[in-house]
């Protein structure tokens, strides 16, 4: 019961997390003022909390389940290490775009897609446990 809570909330975490990058990464895409400060409220106080929730459920799944031998779990460690990266990446970009009147960077169209990559590999390598 416990291994199914930790596991469920785990996962809740997660969605909330990635839905928060999600939306940041299309409102840099597509600044608009009053859009951008909301998405910053709602990232400070959601997304952020949520992947630190992510990686404490994640970590006690793995303290339970014994899985920190095997090796899909370090390049998913890896991948979840890059995708909190991002996170920082794309919370910087709002900051300074919120502060200033900026322009979307050439560069900042690629977010989505590549968070929703690290995702999908993510995802793969916890199902498949390979």
């Amino acid at each position: 019961m416990t291994y199914a809570l930790l596991k469920a909330a785990h996962l809740i975490s997660l969605f909330a997390w990635i839905g928060g990058m999600t939306a940041v990464a299309i409102v840099l895409r597509y600044p608009d003022r009053t859009l951008l400060n909301q998405i910053k409220a709602y990232d400070r106080a959601v997304t952020s909390s949520a992947m630190v929730a992510a990686w404490v459920f994640g970590i006690s799944l793995a303290v339970m389940g014994g899985w920190f031998s095997q090796s899909w779990l370090a390049i998913k460690v890896l991948f979840v290490l890059v995708l909190s990266g991002l996170h920082g990446v794309l919370a910087g970009k709002l900051r300074r775009y919120t502060s200033d009147v900026v322009s979307p960077e050439p560069g900042s169209k690629l977010f989505l897609p590549f968070g929703l990559m690290l995702v999908t590999i993510i995802v793969l390598l916890v199902t498949l446990k390979m």
